[in-house]
């Protein structure tokens, strides 16, 4: 990853784990009946936030993996879920319900993944548009979740069957699992007694 945004990549990432575990902590506690009245109240209101601002922290994560026109693309899908999300929280603090902003909200995330995965299911794309350290594996991450989320994320707008359960959290996993292997990886690399060596021989030379 480049120097310059790979912090930032993980502080996106770091951003958009803690939603998704957020979502899944409270729903499982209301479900439960563990909830104080007083969170339980506002629980629709700050799932709404996060459900709309989930998009935009995701495309934001992929936008410091991109380059050339995929980066002008998330870009232009970044305005987009900023507009959708302020228009839902607006219609949820003033009509109780952002139903009929939802959809759109999904639609913006299923049509950002397709392009995604598209692009990370052709080597010479993934060249040319992601800035990965390694292919094999982070490609194959983003493939599973991107399928996984696209057909997710198409199931209400489309009214097709709603996967199970089960897979979001699992698709996600498996996309942090790759980060994750990738980061120890290119830590172990980087801290390596020839990758110091050849630092320093490089820093001499540039003397």
């Amino acid at each position: 990853m480049r120097r310059r945004s790979g912090g930032k990549f993980f502080t996106w990432l770091g951003i958009w784990s803690a939603i998704e575990g957020t979502e899944y902590l409270f729903g499982s506690l209301a479900d439960l009946g563990l909830l104080p009245n007083w969170l339980l109240a506002s629980l629709p209101y700050v799932g709404n936030i996060l459900s709309f601002s989930v998009v935009v922290i995701a495309l934001l994560a992929f936008l410091d993996l991109s380059q050339d026109k995929l980066r002008l693309f998330l870009q232009g899908a970044i305005v987009v879920g900023l507009a959708i999300a302020v228009a839902g929280v607006a219609l949820f603090l003033f009509t109780g319900s952002s139903f009929k902003i939802m959809p759109y909200n999904h639609l913006l995330a299923a049509i950002s993944l397709t392009v995604l995965a598209i692009v990370v299911a052709v080597p010479k794309l993934c060249r040319r548009f992601l800035v990965l350290p390694n292919r094999t594996v982070l490609s194959l991450g983003i493939l599973l979740f991107a399928l996984e989320a696209v057909y997710g994320n198409l199931s209400l707008p489309l009214r097709l069957p709603s996967p199970p359960e089960i897979l979001d959290p699992l698709g996600f996993a498996v996309l942090l699992f790759c980060f994750g292997y990738v980061a120890v990886q290119s830590s172990e690399m980087s801290s390596s007694p020839t990758t110091q060596v050849l630092r320093r021989n490089i820093g001499r030379q540039n003397r």
